[in-house]
């Protein structure tokens, strides 16, 4: 026999049909978002596994907001009644596994029409998959990433929705008014595409954050290893901050983790310094850079930051290897800059930055067109509006997403993001090179500073002779054969092979 609910969550005659929309799973972000909608006005709908979770957070809403606004439930059962119809759910728990099986539970009792919306960290494909099998029961699918965290949730979140159209226009007045709003007024959500297009855009938009959060990180070391302490780091930080290009979010969360002293300790040391070297992910960088080897989009920034994400969780192989061969392979840098000479260092750092910035996001965008060429997700035509959606309540906001912006709407058909910022490549590839060409030299590696050079002179080559002499040696040990250039430069569409000499490895 079933426990009787809570009195709290009890569902009276007079409630049936009255949430405007609901959440499922309230933890730190479900609590939020259900915050930041009761704080909007509307009637929120609760579930969640435990339910002394639920029957606690309602009494703490109803002090708040008011009886009868958040409207907690303790079975799905109930959870359905007290929706208004078409229902509109989101699902706010652990990505994968729990995920599907909060959607299964929910198919069991929705209606025709009613809406699953599932905001976790998803695989594109997944999603996809999940919006083929609510729609064969006869009801509707959203994916819909969700960027800022958990205050981002409760003030004002960018979402990243994608799925079938006529979902997002039943659900579009509640979505945009929990969102956050740019400087226009606008609401920082727009439908991404079909199927899995949302949670693809959010897979890529994280690989971006892991690769510009990396590229910031790389600037700190660097800037220390010329000496600065973290108060040093942060004016320069916040010099480069006035200049405007380089404004945004994750700019402004290394400036303040540049001074932060920790608490625990007496003697004033900064916290970076007592900070496990050991970067945690949830996979969606991992899952953008596959997919984007999987379609032949090369994306090296992005694949670096993961690498160094990587790289850093092999601790103990790392201290077991500096004990034998650190003293052969480390060279910090010793000779500490000073006057002239640290000025152009600095400077050359902040194009460093910018340089790896540019190169970051274009792969991030190539992948979304290749990706989108790949699946018909109707990512492409969107992405102007997708991109503008990241100025606010989001980890990538920042001044240079209005060019990008801008670049998209000009010529959709540009053939890299890279080429709308042809002066500022002018001005600043000098600086990226000298900052790469000083730590192949001295100081803790800087990846995707690494990658972003050899990304840039690759991209903007017409040839590539290392390409020529492996296609060659393919065709010498495996008979692959290679393609011909003809005399304007063309490649063949057919493979040619030469008659090498006999050669047994």
């Amino acid at each position: 026999m079933a426990e009787e609910a809570p009195e709290a969550l009890k569902v009276t005659s007079d409630i049936v049909g009255k949430a405007d929309v609901g959440i499922v799973g309230i933890g730190v972000m479900g609590s939020n978002l259900a915050l930041n909608l009761l704080g909007k006005g509307f009637t929120v709908g609760l579930w969640n596994l435990e339910t002394e979770v639920t029957e606690k957070f309602v009494k703490d809403c109803e002090q708040k907001f008011g009886k009868r606004k958040a409207l907690g439930t303790a079975t799905y059962e109930d959870y359905a009644k007290v929706l208004k119809k078409p229902r509109k759910s989101l699902i706010l728990v652990t990505a994968g596994k729990a995920t599907d099986i909060v959607i299964s539970n929910l198919m069991k009792v929705f209606a025709t029409d009613d809406i699953i919306v599932d905001t976790g960290n998803a695989h594109f494909k997944d999603q996809s998959r999940r919006a083929e099998e609510v729609e064969a029961k006869g009801m509707r699918f959203l994916g819909m990433g969700i960027s800022g965290g958990a205050e981002g949730a409760r003030k004002g979140p960018a979402f990243f929705p994608g799925g079938t159209l006529s979902v997002w226009k039943d659900i579009q007045q509640i979505v945009e008014a929990a969102s956050a709003k740019a400087s226009d007024g606008r609401p920082c959500v727009t439908m991404n595409g079909r199927g899995g297009a949302g949670s693809c855009v959010k897979m890529y938009h994280n690989a971006g954050e892991y690769a510009v959060l990396q590229i910031w990180a790389e600037a700190f070391a660097t800037l220390r290893g010329f000496g600065y302490d973290g108060e040093g780091i942060r004016k320069v930080l916040t010099s480069w901050k006035e200049r405007g290009a380089l404004d945004s979010y994750m700019l402004d969360i290394t400036r303040e983790v540049a001074v932060m002293k920790d608490a625990e300790v007496a003697d004033g040391s900064y916290l970076v310094d007592h900070t496990a070297d050991m970067i945690g992910s949830k996979g969606t960088g991992l899952w953008s850079v596959q997919v984007a080897l999987d379609v032949g989009c090369p994306v090296p920034s992005l694949a670096a930051a993961v690498l160094a994400r990587q790289m850093s969780m092999v601790r103990p192989e790392r201290l077991a290897n500096c004990k034998q061969i650190g003293s052969i392979v480390r060279i910090d840098m010793k000779d500490k800059k000073e006057g002239k000479e640290l000025e152009v260092a600095v400077e050359d750092m902040y194009w460093a930055v910018y340089m790896s910035m540019i190169a970051s996001y274009a792969q991030m965008f190539q992948c979304l067109r290749a990706v989108d060429k790949e699946f018909n997700l109707e990512i492409t035509g969107n992405l102007p509006r997708i991109i503008s959606t990241f100025r606010a309540g989001c980890i990538l906001q920042g001044a240079m997403l209005e060019p990008m912006t801008k670049a998209f709407e000009n010529d959709p058909n540009i053939p890299n993001l890279i080429c709308a910022f042809r002066q500022e490549l002018e001005q600043g590839m000098p600086g990226l090179r000298a900052t790469c060409a000083k730590l192949a030299m001295s100081g803790e590696a800087a990846p995707v500073m690494q990658a972003s050079l050899g990304y840039l002179t690759t991209m903007a080559r017409d040839t590539l002779s290392a390409g020529q002499v492996v296609s060659c040696q393919r065709d010498v040990f495996g008979r692959h054969g290679f393609k011909r250039l003809d005399a304007s430069g063309n490649a063949s569409e057919e493979l040619y092979h030469a008659e090498w000499p006999e050669m047994i490895p």
